[in-house]
């Protein structure tokens, strides 16, 4: 009776978990929430997959683009990770190269969004 009870607790835990289109998808709400609140323009994500992304600069991959002002932005959203010491080298880099401005969003159920923003 006790291993029945164990093995529904289980199969309801799993039910509530999302999959990765899921978590996609309710980071990039998020994610465009905060850019809308943060007066950002035209924003557009890009169709992707983990490894497979559409807009590169210097190694670098991106999940969308908006604007503010002037501004070209591009941006990239995480789930899982803060941006990497040794990729905020690169992307300032980048940002002074271009002058555009690049965002790194950290997404995480039930937290506030995180964002660096390179200028």
């Amino acid at each position: 009776m006790l291993e029945r009870k164990k093995n529904e607790r289980k199969s309801l835990c799993n039910k509530t978990k999302m999959n990765n289109r899921q978590k996609m998808r309710t980071s990039n709400v998020k994610v465009r929430r905060w850019l809308e609140q943060n007066e950002y323009l035209d924003i557009h994500f890009f169709p992707h997959s983990r490894f497979i992304k559409d807009v590169h600069l210097n190694g670098q991959g991106f999940d969308g683009l908006a604007s503010q002002e002037t501004k070209l932005v591009l941006f990239q959203v995480k789930t899982n990770a803060n941006i990497p010491k040794d990729t905020i080298p690169q992307y300032i880099e980048i940002s002074k190269k271009y002058s555009i401005r690049l965002i790194w969003f950290n997404v995480i159920n039930r937290k506030p969004v995180k964002a660096e923003v390179f200028e």
